[in-house]
């Protein structure tokens, strides 16, 4: 029974070990070892991207990383595998660092070299503007597709094509949402104005008659004069019929680019924001400076307007306090997205994929179903791009793909170029931002050593002017026959001559081949100057051969040429009868 309960605890620790060991990096033929060390000198810091300065190109040209980036990996000092980015061109490489305490230092250890492929964990560390994906007929999405999603999720838009689709993770939770439409608006009003300029603050509040996500607006107006700076659109809860609190939701335009014309202007949100049914909010307008000659008109109706789930608010103080204006709406539309499914929020690492397939939309986290509704519907068209991982959404990303229709349209991950190959084959190429600075100040790296951790070879290539790297691998079998299995553990210290010599670089089977053989040929010539007869003369030549061939391995061939000194000595001395 004991011997069961050993025989059963072994095979679950094997099953609870066995798939961490199949994802680990493969170091094993790993020929230089760069000593990393990342110091934090302030509080305990989480999940920070690090940037550390090292020359990709002059690694790749002095061969000690091939092109394809397979023969490298980052590990901590447990010999877990860390994400990272080599750095594009002159950018730094970037690597995760999911925390650190507070005034200390951690080492980590960065393989590189071999012919080996390593597996080490390279991702994509998006800048701000994320990545984006130009648009194209095969992207477009309609009623069947399947988005796949890995890497590590913070709060941000993830997934966006403004007014068509998105994924946002924030404090509401994962949610995905379709196709934008005009929920709330007021559009009859147009004769009379009020003027958005420095601390003269302009909003309009609104109620929300459904739960879902505000993703753009339109503004009903025009510039006067030449107003410079920028003007901005902020989303705002309220209390009492006022703004209260920081944005929910932000976008700039410059003020400049606004004409003299009256006419809606459409914006949309920097991240879109969930509005919860029944709540009232408030849409403002402010810009950086202005005069009565030089600023931004919002058009008002002030006769009888017939919005009846809000009103005009201002401010004259930037927003510090607000009057209430009933009986006066301004010119607005705004955009909303229906939720099509939702789960809580995620941070950390995971793999996310949302389908929409035969009038159902399904939410994946990590292989399984986290939420699935109905959606009859069809995610509508426009010429928006596609943006991935935006606004440290994802600190990192191991790659994204889109299939339309059960066929692969587009598939992304880190390469060394300023351009991402669509992996599809289908050229929809993406242009990716890189981060090039870290996430926290007080967190520092830098690399201390880069030294040969494993022997190895050089041959000179076809290019006269390259260095070539020859592993283990590639050197041949050593040819049966000719040398045998060496056991110099069987002699009392042959074991240390050997490891001695190997220490050195040296072959310990040149030594014992040319010890036994010079040794009988001594030993020959020694007896044959106290005798001169045959028998005794080889004999001593032979049993010393015989000896060192039984005990540690030499080949018997050897015999051979130890029998041709022999015969030779007796014929230099005269002494052989024919």
């Amino acid at each position: 029974m004991k011997k069961l309960i050993i025989v059963v605890g072994m095979f679950i620790l094997a099953t609870i070990i066995g798939p961490g060991t199949i994802l680990a990096s493969t170091i094993a033929d790993a020929i230089y070892q760069a000593d990393i060390r990342a110091t934090n000198a302030s509080y305990t810091a989480t999940h920070v991207s690090a940037p550390f300065t090292w020359s990709t190109d002059s690694l790749i040209d002095g061969y000690y990383i091939d092109s394809g980036f397979t023969n490298l990996a980052l590990q901590n000092s447990s010999g877990q595998d860390i994400p990272f980015m080599p750095g594009q061109g002159s950018d730094p490489w970037i690597m995760w660092i999911e925390q650190i305490a507070q005034n200390s230092v951690l080492n980590y250890s960065l393989y590189t070299g071999g012919e080996t492929a390593m597996g080490g964990k390279l991702a994509y560390f998006p800048g701000m503007a994320g990545m984006t994906v130009a648009d194209a007929a095969s992207l477009e999405l309609g009623n069947n597709f399947e988005i796949e999603l890995s890497g590590y999720f913070e709060s941000g838009n993830i997934w966006n094509k403004s007014q068509v689709f998105g994924v946002l993770n924030d404090a509401s939770g994962l949610s995905v949402f379709g196709s934008s439409s005009i929920t709330y608006q007021y559009t009859s009003g147009t004769g009379v104005i009020e003027t958005v300029l420095t601390n003269n603050w302009e909003g309009q509040t609104f109620t929300a008659t459904s739960t879902n996500y505000v993703s753009g607006v339109d503004l009903y107006g025009a510039k006067y004069g030449n107003p410079t700076g920028n003007s901005y659109i902020a989303l705002y809860a309220t209390s009492a019929g006022f703004p209260i609190g920081s944005p929910l939701a932000v976008t700039t335009f410059v003020t400049s680019t606004w004409t003299s014309s009256l006419e809606f202007r459409h914006y949309d949100f920097n991240a879109p924001a969930v509005l919860t049914n029944g709540e009232k909010y408030a849409l403002v307008l402010y810009v950086d400076n202005g005069d009565s000659s030089n600023n931004i008109r919002w058009y008002k109706d002030d006769t009888s307007p017939t919005f009846a789930d809000g009103n005009r608010v201002y401010s004259t103080n930037g927003g510090s306090s607000w009057t209430n204006v009933s009986g006066e709406d301004f010119g607005f539309k705004i955009y909303t997205n229906p939720i099509i499914c939702s789960y809580s929020q995620l941070t950390g690492e995971h793999t996310i994929k949302v389908t929409l397939t035969a009038g159902n939309s399904y939410l994946y986290v990590d292989g399984v179903l986290a939420d699935s509704a109905a959606f009859a519907g069809s995610i509508t068209d426009n010429a928006n791009a596609w943006i991935i991982g935006a606004n440290g959404s994802m600190p990192y990303l191991y790659y994204a793909k889109l299939t339309v229709g059960g066929v692969l349209k587009g598939s992304w991950a880190w390469e060394y170029a300023t351009t991402f190959t669509d992996l599809s084959g289908n050229g929809n190429d993406a242009t990716p931002s890189f981060r090039t600075t870290t996430t926290d100040a007080d967190v520092s790296v830098a690399v201390i050593g880069y030294t040969a951790c494993n022997q190895s070879a050089f041959v000179t290539s076809d290019d006269d002017e390259a260095v070539e790297i020859v592993t283990d691998d590639d050197v041949g079998e050593m040819p049966s026959g000719w040398y045998g299995n060496f056991h110099p553990e069987n002699l009392p210290g042959g074991q240390k001559i050997s490891d001695f010599l190997e220490d050195l670089g040296f072959p310990s089977e040149f030594f014992w081949f040319a010890f036994v053989y010079l040794g009988a040929a001594a030993i020959t010539m020694i007896v044959s100057g106290f005798t001169h007869k045959l028998l005794p003369i080889a004999a001593g030549g032979l049993c010393w051969t015989v000896f060192f061939c039984a005990t540690i391995g030499v080949s018997w061939w050897i015999l051979f040429p130890v029998g041709v000194i022999i015969a030779g000595e007796q014929v230099n001395r005269k002494m052989a009868s024919y």
